[in-house]
C-alpha cells in the first residue's frame, strides 16, 4: 500500500467521523426550519442585531395581516355567540335546565379558547422570538387541550342525556346537582389529561450560527419522537375517536326511535304534518351535531397524524399555513354549535330579547303574581259554582266576573308594557 493511499483513508476516516460529529447540528437546524417560516429566517441572517428589537416580527406582513383578519373574525363571533348563550342561559330560571347547563359548560369552554389559546398560537407564530415569559408558553398547549378535552367530554355528555331522555323515558332524568357533579368531573378530568401539554411546552433557545432565538415549543424527553407520538395517538383517542363513536352511537338509535315513534292523540292530517316536520327537524339537528364535530376536528388530527408518524419528513412537515388552515377549521365549530344547539331553539330566542333589554327577571316576576291571583280567582269561583247547594246572588256573581276580568286585563297591560305601575297593585 502506497503511501498516498494510506493518506486518503485516513481522510476518509476522519471525514466519515466530522459527518457523524454534525449529524445533532443538522437534525437541530432541520428541526428549527420545520418551525420557522422562511420570512422570519429572512430576518434572522440579513440582520441578526434586530433579535433584541422590541417589535420582534418577521417581513411577511400580508400572509400575518391576512391570517389576524380571519382570526379575528371568527374569534369575535364565536366571543358574541358564546356570551350571548350564557347571559341567556344564567339570567332566566327556567332555562336551568340539564341541557342548558351542559351547554352553559361548553360555551365556557368555547371561550377559553378562543379568548387564550388563539391569541397566544398567533403571537407564536407572528413573533420569531418568544418573549411572553415561561407561564405563558406552558400555558398555551395547555388551555388548548383543556378546553377541547371540556367540549369533546360535554358534547358526549349531552347525547348520552337524550339517549337516555328520549330511550327510556319512564327512567328518572339526572337532577341540576347530578349534572353540576357530572360537570366538576368533566373539568377534573380535562384539566388531568392536559398536564402532559403544560409540562413538555416551555420555553427553548436555538443556536443557528450566529441567531439566538427563544422559541416556545414542545420538549419532550428522549426519544422525544417515541414521545410525540405516544401523546398524540392517547390525544385522538380521547379527545376525538372515543367521544366521535359514543355521539354517533347514541344519536343513531335516537334517530332510529324518533323515525318509527307513532304519536298518540294525533287525529287530522294537519296535525299529523306538523309531527313528521317536528320529527325531522330534530332528526336533522341530531346529524348535523355529529356532522359538525366529525368534519370540524378531522383535518387538525389528521394533520398531526401525518406529521407525527409519516415516515417521509420531506413530504408531511411542519407547515404553518397548512396548520393555522386546519386550526381555523376547528375553532370555527365554537360558532356552530351555539348555533345548532340554541340560536336554532325557539326557547332560546324567545329568551333573548328580554335578556338583552334587561328586564326580564322583572318582568317575570310580576306576571308570576298577577298570574297567581288570576288562578286563585278562577279556582275560587269555580269552588263557588260547583261545591255550594245554595248558589249566590246574581248581584255576588257579577261582582265576581267584573273581578276576574279587573285581574286579567291587568296582566294584558302589563304586558304590553316595560315599566311596572303600582296602581296595578
Amino acid at each position: 500500500m502506497t503511501h498516498s493511499q494510506v493518506y486518503s483513508g485516513e481522510l476518509v476516516a476522519e471525514g466519515e467521523e466530522l459527518f457523524k460529529m454534525t449529524l445533532p447540528v443538522m437534525d437541530e437546524l432541520d428541526k428549527f426550519l420545520s418551525e420557522t417560516d422562511n420570512a422570519t429566517l429572512i430576518l434572522l441572517f440579513n440582520d441578526t442585531s434586530r433579535k433584541n428589537h422590541p417589535r420582534a416580527f418577521s417581513s411577511s406582513e400580508p400572509s400575518h395581516a391576512f391570517l389576524l383578519v380571519s382570526f379575528g373574525i371568527l374569534v369575535l363571533a364565536s366571543f358574541m355567540s358564546n356570551i350571548f348563550v350564557c347571559c341567556v342561559i344564567i339570567r332566566n330560571k327556567k332555562m336551568h335546565t340539564v341541557t342548558n347547563m351542559f351547554m352553559l359548560n361548553m360555551a365556557v369552554s368555547d371561550l377559553i379558547l378562543v379568548l387564550l389559546n388563539v391569541p397566544l398560537n398567533l403571537a407564536r407564530h407572528i413573533m420569531h422570538e418568544w418573549t411572553l415569559g415561561k407561564s405563558l408558553c406552558h400555558l398555551l398547549n395547555y388551555s388548548l387541550m383543556a378546553s377541547v378535552y371540556v367540549y369533546s367530554f360535554t358534547l358526549t355528555a349531552i347525547a348520552l342525556d337524550r339517549h337516555r331522555v328520549l330511550l327510556y323515558p319512564l327512567h328518572p332524568r339526572i337532577t341540576k346537582k347530578q349534572c353540576l357533579v357530572v360537570m366538576f368531573l368533566i373539568w377534573t378530568l380535562s384539566f388531568s389529561l392536559a398536564i402532559p401539554y403544560g409540562i413538555f411546552t416551555e420555553v427553548g433557545y436555538v443556536d443557528i450560527f450566529v441567531a439566538h432565538i427563544q422559541r416556545c415549543k414542545s420538549n419532550y424527553p428522549d426519544p422525544s419522537g417515541v414521545w410525540e407520538q405516544y401523546v398524540t395517538i392517547f390525544t385522538i383517542t380521547l379527545q376525538y375517536v372515543l367521544p366521535l363513536s359514543i355521539i354517533a352511537m347514541a344519536y343513531c338509535r335516537v334517530v332510529h326511535k324518533l323515525w318509527l315513534r307513532t304519536h298518540l292523540g294525533v287525529v287530522t292530517e294537519v296535525q299529523r304534518v306538523i309531527q313528521i316536520n317536528a320529527k325531522r327537524r330534530s332528526i336533522k339537528l341530531l346529524i348535523a351535531v355529529v356532522v359538525v364535530f366529525a368534519v370540524c376536528w378531522m383535518p387538525l388530527n389528521l394533520y398531526h397524524i401525518l406529521t407525527d408518524f409519516h415516515p417521509d419528513t420531506t413530504v408531511f412537515y411542519y407547515s404553518s399555513t397548512v396548520f393555522f388552515i386546519c386550526h381555523w377549521v376547528a375553532v370555527s365549530s365554537t360558532c356552530i354549535n351555539s348555533v345548532l344547539y340554541c340560536w336554532m331553539n325557539p326557547t332560546f330566542r324567545s329568551q333573548l330579547k328580554p335578556t338583552c333589554c334587561g328586564s326580564s327577571d322583572l318582568r317575570n316576576q310580576f306576571e308570576q303574581e298577577y298570574f297567581d291571583v288570576y288562578l286563585q280567582n278562577v279556582t275560587s269561583r269555580q269552588n263557588v259554582r260547583y261545591c255550594t247547594v245554595n248558589s249566590s246572588s246574581s248581584t255576588d256573581g257579577q261582582r265576581q266576573d267584573r273581578l276576574l276580568t279587573k285581574n286579567f286585563s291587568y296582566k294584558i297591560t302589563f304586558k304590553s308594557k316595560l315599566k311596572y305601575n303600582e296602581t296595578y297593585l
